[in-house]
């Protein structure tokens, strides 16, 4: 009996390490254009760091780390942030281990640790906000700001920060019925901004989500609007 039951349990634990593998495996790659950013040599400058990515933009005193998308190849987000770091704000790009940033919350340690901003923000798209938005509310004597791209934070956040949420009016991927019970752990500074016709998966570069709302309005749109928001709200001159 105790030979029958080793053997179910290794059976059942290799067939749940089988599954991980292949739902690991299945991920969003990133497109053309996300693989560009890497050789593209106008604007801000695009380099491997410890950790991820670097975007060293013509800004010295703002800087902005950003946590991916769940099962989103990393370099998706290299267009956005190229925007973002071209407009004023540097930008560093996280590799999550396993695609999943939820697994290492703290990544931002590497950058934070060995850099050097007068502001620091922490952003991140659906569950790679929730990870940022954890990463702050553990380290708000050095985070200024968090920046939400279709996520919520899943925990109460200091009133020494301030929160920004940004999502599109199409996206049918964000839960929005947890993300307005989420309001409920926003700090006293805390705004909202909705894209007309946007949708979840446009805020990165890795083509169509299963289950999402068809967008109205082009993924340069989306992300060009995301850009203006967020250098408005930091740099408000540079607009």
């Amino acid at each position: 009996m105790a030979v029958h039951i080793l053997i179910c349990t290794g059976t059942s634990v290799a067939l749940l390490v089988a599954a991980a593998a292949v739902f690991l495996s299945i991920y969003y790659p990133a497109d053309e254009e996300a693989q560009a950013v890497l050789s593209d040599t106008s604007g801000a400058a695009v380099s491997v760091i410890d950790g991820g990515y670097m975007l060293d933009g013509k800004g010295s005193d703002t800087a902005l780390i950003f946590y991916p998308g769940a099962k989103v190849q990393t370099e998706a987000y290299l267009p956005i942030l190229k925007r973002i770091a071209d407009g004023g704000i540097d930008c560093f790009l996280l590799e999550a281990p396993m695609r999943l940033a939820i697994l290492d919350t703290g990544a931002a340690d590497k950058v934070t640790s060995h850099y050097s901003y007068d502001t620091w923000l922490v952003s991140g798209h659906s569950m790679g906000g929730i990870a940022a938005a954890d990463y702050a509310s553990k380290h708000s004597d050095i985070i200024d700001a968090v920046v939400l791209l279709a996520a919520y934070p899943n925990k109460k956040l200091p009133d020494s920060l301030s929160l920004y949420t940004i999502y599109g009016s199409e996206d049918r991927v964000l839960d929005l019925d947890a993300y307005k019970q989420a309001k409920e752990n926003a700090p006293s500074v805390y705004r909202e901004f909705v894209i007309t016709g946007g949708n979840h998966a446009q805020f990165g570069n890795y083509g169509e989500q299963s289950g999402d709302g068809k967008a109205t309005i082009s993924r340069d749109e989306q992300q060009a609007q995301t850009t203006d928001i967020i250098l408005d709200l930091f740099l408000p001159a540079a607009s």
